[in-house]
């Protein structure tokens, strides 16, 4: 029988980082048109879907699923590239440019265990751009990116382009609400940074910028949303350790949660938030990721300050969704900054700038090709 398994190595429950989430919209919406299962690390698992089934990872179960599905979707891991090929299609998700984060978490002199890992992603990666069947990247930027990986090795196929869909991340359709009211103080504007603080972003200079405003008399306040991440093993890896010494020069002006706030909750820290905030440093990886926080951003119709460079930056700087700056300018953070917070005439227009797009990013909207695609392989 025809069926498709969704696989992720990341968590998927209470608290999800953005491979879950994505592998559960994958599963989510592939299941309205294919028998469909989605493979995952189930952590207090209580999402109200039962479209399809779940399967707790490293089980005989999950095994078995794997061997019998017909399609296999999912980043290229092991578990999805050890599989054989024989009557199997891989759609292989390469919106995480993981080579381009190990080269900014690394740095130019990694030692022999990071040279390593290192070494084992990038084979990885030569793997699914050889061997996946269909490819899907987030952006077209992260295909150009990959299709030079590719001519690299030497390969370059008539069937490259014909293998490739864009899928970027996506917005839950169902508006957030007010579950028991906002956890945030509603008497002083807040600024919210909605993801992890990993080693290749710039949390430093949100911070620099927020005390800044403070001092010059604009009361605001910065929460980093995200603590720990719910996948440990990536949280410790990636883990921006001067931040906290930072954090606690900054006072009660910064606050950051000790835990990943749970995904059914995010609405309630969020929608009453004056702007959302995402800072990176000046590096490749910033040019080819795509920043998932965005898109709870637009959920929210939070007005949002990006440093330029990369899919997000471009969004909001063509559609007016809030102000791009240059990489740890913490002048143009505090000015723009300053700039939401205070001319209500230009925050209303990011907002309506926000809800006009929306709906292009809807899941059943970006998921799309990938369920023709599927389709076109019954």
């Amino acid at each position: 029988m025809f069926s498709v398994v969704v696989f992720t190595p990341d968590v998927v429950g209470e608290r999800m980082a953005g491979p879950g989430i994505r592998a559960y919209y994958f599963a989510r919406e592939l299941a309205k048109h294919f028998p469909t299962s989605l493979i995952a690390d189930f952590q207090d698992f209580a999402l109200d879907d039962e479209s399809f089934t779940a399967i707790q990872r490293d089980t005989v179960e999950a095994r078995w699923a794997l061997l019998r599905g017909t399609v296999v979707v999912g980043q290229p891991v092991r578990e999805i590239l050890g599989l054989p090929k024989r009557g199997r299609r891989l759609a292989l998700d390469l919106f995480d440019p993981t080579v381009l984060e190990l080269r900014e978490l690394y740095g130019e002199h990694p030692s022999v265990r990071q040279s390593v890992h290192n070494n084992r992603e990038w084979a990885r990666l030569r793997m699914a751009l050889q061997n996946g069947d269909l490819l899907i990247s987030a952006t077209q930027r992260q295909r150009d990116f990959y299709s030079g990986v590719y001519c690299s090795f030497g390969r370059v196929g008539a069937d490259w382009m014909r293998r490739w869909i864009d899928v970027p991340f996506g917005i839950d359709p169902v508006r957030p609400s007010d579950h028991g009211g906002s956890p945030l103080d509603p008497s002083r504007p807040w600024i919210v940074w909605g993801g992890g603080t990993w080693a290749w972003l710039d949390p430093a200079t949100a911070v620099e910028s927020v005390l800044r405003l403070n001092e010059k008399g604009i009361d605001c306040r910065l929460l980093f949303l995200g603590g720990s991440r719910p996948n440990g093993a990536v949280g410790e890896a990636t883990r921006n350790r001067a931040l906290g010494k930072l954090i606690l020069r900054a006072g009660d002006v910064v606050v950051r949660n000790s835990e990943w706030v749970p995904y059914a909750e995010r609405g309630r820290w969020l929608q009453n938030a004056r702007a959302a905030i995402m800072l990176h440093k000046q590096s490749l990886e910033a040019e080819f990721s795509i920043r998932t926080r965005l898109f709870d951003a637009l959920w929210c119709s939070l007005p949002v300050v990006a440093t330029e460079g990369g899919f997000a930056a471009d969004l909001v700087r063509r559609e007016g969704c809030g102000i791009t700056v240059a990489p740890s300018d913490v002048n143009a953070v505090e000015n723009a900054l300053e700039r939401l917070l205070t001319d209500n005439v230009f925050h209303a227009t990011c907002v309506s700038n926000i809800d006009r797009i929306r709906a292009r990013f809807d899941w059943t909207t970006v998921i799309r090709p990938l369920v023709e695609a599927i389709s076109a392989w019954q």
